[in-house]
C-alpha cells in the first residue's frame, strides 16, 4: 500500500512552509521569555545563564523536530514489527503459526474426530474467519498510519507557538501538554504492541490441544466450544484493540492512564455500548412484520458497531450516533389505515351531503 507521501506528496511542504512562517511568533516567546526571566527581582548568575541554556534548548527541539519525530516513528514502527513482531494483520499467520506448533507438541492417538477430518475442516473454517478479521485489521492500521502522519506533520506546522510557550512561565504547562501529545501520536504503534500480548494469549487458547487429546464426543465438543468462544472474543477484541490502543497510548504518556486498565475498561465499554446500543435500534425497527425485522437486524449491527467504535474512541459508556439510530426507529412513517369497502364516492354526493351538514351544526 501506498503511504501518506505518496497520496499527499505536497502536504509536508505546505506544513513546513506554515512551520518557517510562524517562526518569528516564536522568537517573540523566546524573548518574552528572557526578558520575563530577567526582570522578575533578583537572579544571580547562574540562574541567568539557565534561562539562556533553556531557551537554546527550546531553539534546537524547533529547529531539528522534524528530523528527530521521523526517526523515532521508525525506530517505534521497527520496535514494535520487528521485536515485539505485533501486527494486527498477521493474526491469520500467528494463528496458523500456533495451531502447527500445538499439533506438532500433541501425541499421536487419533481420535473419530481425526478420522473424520472434522477437526481440519473445522480449523480451515476459523482460519478463513481470522483470515477476514486480519484483513479488516490491516485496513484500520493503513489508515491509522495516515492519520498519524496527517496529525504529526500538522503538528510541526504549528510547532513554532507551541514551543515558543516553553519560554513563557504563565504559558510553560501548555508547550509541555503539546510535546506529550506529540510524543504520544509518535508511540500509537507501541499501542498495537501491548494489545498483542492479549491477541496471543487468545490465540494460544484456541489452538490447545488438551480437548483432542481426551478423544470421543466429549473432547471434540469440548474443543469447538473453545474454539467457538476464543474466535468471538478474538473477533472482537481485534477490531477493538486495532482502533483504541493507539488512542490509549497517547492518554497514557499525555496522562499517566494505565495501559491495561484502560484497554480492558474500554473493551468492556465498547462491547456493552454496542449490544445495549443494537439491541434498542433492532427493537425500535423491529415492528414491521418481515422487513420490519430485517431492517432492524441491519440497523441493529450498524449501531452496534458504531457504539463499539465511538466507545473506543471516547471511552464513553454513551453513543450519540447509535442512540440517533434508535431514536429513527421510532419516528418510522404510521401506516395509513386500509380504506373499507364501500367507501368509494364517485359521485361525490356523499361530500356535499357531509359539507351541508357540517354548515347546519
Amino acid at each position: 500500500m501506498s503511504d501518506f507521501n505518496t497520496l499527499f506528496p505536497n502536504f509536508l511542504n505546505q506544513c513546513t512552509a506554515l512551520n518557517q512562517a510562524l517562526i518569528p511568533i516564536a522568537c517573540v516567546l523566546f524573548v518574552t521569555g528572557i526578558v520575563s526571566s530577567t526582570i522578575t527581582g533578583h537572579r544571580s548568575p547562574g540562574a541567568y545563564l539557565r534561562t539562556f541554556a533553556r531557551t537554546c534548548a527550546y531553539i534546537g527541539v524547533l529547529a531539528s523536530l522534524l528530523t528527530w519525530s521521523n526517526e523515532a516513528a521508525t525506530a517505534v514502527d521497527y520496535t514494535v514489527k520487528n521485536t515485539l513482531q505485533a501486527d494486527p494483520a498477521a493474526v491469520y499467520g500467528q494463528y496458523q503459526q500456533a495451531l502447527a506448533l500445538q499439533k506438532g507438541n500433541t501425541n499421536s492417538n487419533q481420535s473419530w474426530w481425526d478420522l473424520l477430518d472434522a477437526q481440519s475442516i473445522f480449523e480451515g473454517v476459523l482460519s478463513c474467519i481470522l483470515w477476514v478479521f486480519g484483513w479488516l485489521a490491516s485496513v484500520i492500521v493503513f489508515y491509522a498510519y495516515l492519520f498519524q502522519k496527517f496529525i504529526l506533520y500538522l503538528a510541526y506546522g504549528f510547532a513554532p507557538i507551541f514551543i515558543g510557550f516553553l519560554a513563557v512561565r504563565t504559558l510553560h504547562s501548555i508547550g509541555v501538554s503539546f510535546l506529550l501529545s506529540f510524543t504520544g501520536v509518535l508511540c500509537w504503534p507501541l499501542g498495537w504492541g501491548a494489545a498483542s500480548i492479549v491477541t496471543k494469549g487468545l490465540i494460544d487458547f484456541m489452538t490447545d490441544q488438551s480437548f483432542i487429546a481426551v478423544g470421543g464426543i466429549g473432547g471434540a465438543t469440548g474443543y469447538a466450544l473453545q474454539n467457538l468462544i476464543g474466535i468471538a472474543v478474538l473477533g472482537v477484541w481485534l477490531i477493538f484493540s486495532t482502533i483504541a490502543a493507539p488512542i490509549i497510548i497517547q492518554k497514557a504518556i499525555s496522562t499517566g492512564t494505565q495501559i491495561g486498565q484502560a484497554l480492558l475498561s474500554g473493551a468492556t465499554t465498547a462491547v456493552g455500548v454496542g449490544a445495549v446500543s443494537g439491541i434498542g435500534a433492532a427493537a425500535a425497527f423491529g415492528g414491521g412484520g418481515i422487513s420490519g425485522a430485517v431492517t432492524g437486524a441491519a440497523a441493529g449491527g450498524s449501531a452496534a458497531l458504531i457504539g463499539m467504535a465511538e466507545a473506543s474512541a471516547t471511552g464513553s459508556s454513551y453513543s450519540p450516533s447509535a442512540s440517533a439510530l434508535t431514536s429513527l426507529g421510532h419516528h418510522r412513517a404510521v401506516p395509513r389505515p386500509p380504506k373499507s369497502r364501500g367507501a368509494t364516492d364517485p359521485t361525490g354526493d356523499r361530500a356535499v351531503q357531509e359539507i351541508l351538514r357540517q354548515k347546519k351544526a
